[in-house]
């Protein structure tokens, strides 16, 4: 491997480690600074978001059906 070629991979490499550094510090700082959380919410069997913690009451007519 000729030294152009080699530099040239080198700076490929070196430079999209240095952007994802930059890009996950980025994030870091906006969910401290918005407060966000990416687990905030929980999902059901189906994949819906569940709203409320509380389980939606059911009557009879409902599991009969």
């Amino acid at each position: 491997m000729n030294p152009k070629s080699f530099l040239f991979a080198l700076a490929i490499f070196s430079g999209g480690y240095l952007s994802n550094t930059l890009l996950d510090e980025a994030i870091d700082r906006a969910e401290k600074y918005f407060q966000i959380k990416a687990s905030t919410y929980k999902t059901d069997s189906d994949g819906y978001i569940i709203c409320s913690p509380e389980k939606p009451k059911t009557n009879s007519a409902q599991l009969n059906n």
